[in-house]
């Protein structure tokens, strides 16, 4: 089962730029999208026309702000999967920024989500959905859930996650207080894969600034992630960035497990 996450920077944006094609050849079993800052009936008939020909789709706009954050949620038809928009948490939901899908015991929370912003003016509300967030995770967790949680998480957990730590100390992304907000994921039953089974590599980004040929030159950042249940960790066949794919100032990055 492959699962993708991606940062698309605006849907219609991207369409411009071969999404239909990539789709077609990464061929994933389940997709979540991030910042598709449009609404459904927005999208040219005939793209919605070949999407929903091969997959059921949550389309999870922003109802705060038009143009602003949603996420999307694809899955392939007849896969059995189920969709809910959100979390429970007014203000989070109302940005249009977590879906949650069903299939059997599996859970896969996945979306945008906030972040710092300039200033660091939105740290109080990205702490609180941390918080909100990792107890999420320890009721499903309970309950026997098996969850994988995707997304652009806009933090980088460790030094090693971006290529110029020391400069972006006190810079959204990469506060204390961000990065406690990751580990409590981690302390709620989450691993990070990737991380573990490349541990001490650097340059696996998958965020890069428009700025000063940044992506060219890979002074990136990782913080586009999936998380899963310890119970799922030895049925990961790969978790994978694809740096390669253009079209967004963000790559896909993606998770396959094992039936």
């Amino acid at each position: 089962m492959k699962f993708i996450s991606w940062n698309v920077n605006g849907f219609r944006a991207v369409l411009k730029k071969g999404f239909m094609e990539w789709l077609e050849a990464a061929d994933p079993d389940i997709l979540n999208l991030q910042e598709i800052r449009c609404e459904w009936d927005e999208i040219d008939l005939d793209v919605r026309k070949q999407l929903e020909a091969g997959y059921d789709i949550c389309w999870f706009p922003s109802a705060a702000k038009k143009g602003y954050a949603g996420s999307a949620t694809l899955s392939r038809r007849g896969d059995g999967w189920t969709h809910a928009k959100g979390l429970g948490l007014p203000d989070v939901d109302a940005e249009g920024r977590m879906i949650v899908s069903r299939n059997g015991d599996l859970t896969f929370i996945a979306g945008y989500f906030p972040n710092a912003s300039a200033g660091l003016v939105r740290l109080g509300f990205k702490q609180k959905f941390a918080e909100d967030l990792a107890k999420i995770l320890k009721a499903r967790h309970k309950k026997g859930e098996q969850l994988v949680l995707a997304g652009d998480m806009n933090v980088a957990p460790e030094e090693i996650d971006l290529a110029r730590p020391k400069d972006n100390m006190k810079n959204p992304g990469f506060t204390p207080e961000e990065r406690e907000g990751f580990r409590s994921y981690l302390k709620a039953g989450m691993r990070d894969v990737l991380r573990e089974r490349n541990p001490g590599v650097p340059g696996l980004y998958s965020w890069w600034t428009a700025r000063g040929g940044a992506r060219a030159k890979n002074v990136g950042w990782r913080i586009d992630i999936f998380l899963v249940s310890e119970g799922l960790v030895d049925r990961v066949e790969e978790a994978a960035i694809h740096a390669e794919v253009m079209g967004s100032d963000h790559c896909p990055v993606s998770l396959t497990l094992k039936a």
